[in-house]
């Protein structure tokens, strides 16, 4: 497939690629579907893949009548960056009764596995950028306040050099916990996401990070912090917090970074 395209060329391929696919439609990352006319938003949402470093990607969602594809190509239309999302139902050889629904359970989970980080059942950067990033960009882009609140477990790797693996993952499952009271159920307003060794991310939609900040020290404060470093031993853990607005840098990344060098 083609990397660049004028209008007429966009139009013409994806009225090839319908004899191929159920569904297929442009889309922005940031603003959702575009209209493959005029290349303006159409302010409905759609699933996409992050994609990879060829341009492209693939996700398994769920349709109204089951598991579907999505398959996403990076290309250019008119000097635009856009993604060309093309979508399919999910092949399946189903005969046993119950077979499907039990295919849907197991296919569920292990996506849900894939998303999560494998010490504390938080979630992991592959959610937070595959899953949250496009709605977080989508409620920047509409003047929803979005920031990045950066915590890190100062006493991890040391734990990790001088004493366990399982006394430095005792730790992070108590920092892990005292964190997910702070930031709550409710996705839609704010997620929290392991990034990797002694690293949290707490994603805020609605609510300015630094107020979110100060929520999570406080949580802390109030909190004993201390965990398991063997059955006869504890031991405490303290941590640094930053945060930053997307304000600072109107891009997802850059909130990140910025929110990392702040510790």
């Amino acid at each position: 497939m083609k990397q660049d395209y004028t209008i007429a060329e966009l139009q013409a391929e994806m009225t090839a690629l319908q004899q191929v696919f159920d569904n297929v439609t442009l889309a922005d990352p940031r603003m959702g579907l575009l209209d493959p006319a005029t290349l303006q938003p159409l302010n409905k949402v759609a699933d996409m893949p992050a994609l990879d470093s060829t341009g492209r990607g693939m996700q398994i969602v769920k349709g109204n009548d089951g598991l579907e594809t999505v398959l996403a190509q990076g290309i250019n239309v008119a000097g635009t960056p856009c993604m060309l999302l093309m979508q399919m139902p999910l092949p399946r050889s189903l005969q046993a009764e119950g077979a499907e629904d039990s295919f849907i359970r197991t296919l569920s989970q292990m996506q849900d596995d894939l998303r999560r980080d494998y010490v504390t059942g938080a979630y992991n950067a592959v959610y937070l950028n595959e899953q949250y990033r496009p709605i977080a960009e989508r409620a920047a882009m509409s003047g929803t306040p979005v920031g990045v609140v950066m915590v890190r477990v100062n006493e991890y790797w040391q734990l990790r050099e001088h004493e366990s693996d399982s006394a430095a993952n005792c730790c992070l499952n108590m920092a892990a916990g005292i964190l997910q009271l702070a930031v709550g159920p409710d996705h839609d307003k704010a997620v929290l996401a392991r990034l990797n060794d002694g690293f949290f991310a707490i994603v805020t939609i609605g609510t300015p990070a630094a107020r979110m900040a100060q929520t999570v020290r406080e949580a802390m404060n109030d909190s004993r912090r201390e965990f398991n470093i063997s059955l006869s031993r504890r031991g405490s853990f303290t941590v640094e917090i930053a945060s930053a607005e997307w304000g600072e840098t109107a891009s997802w990344d850059m909130t990140l970074s910025l929110a990392q060098q702040r510790l």
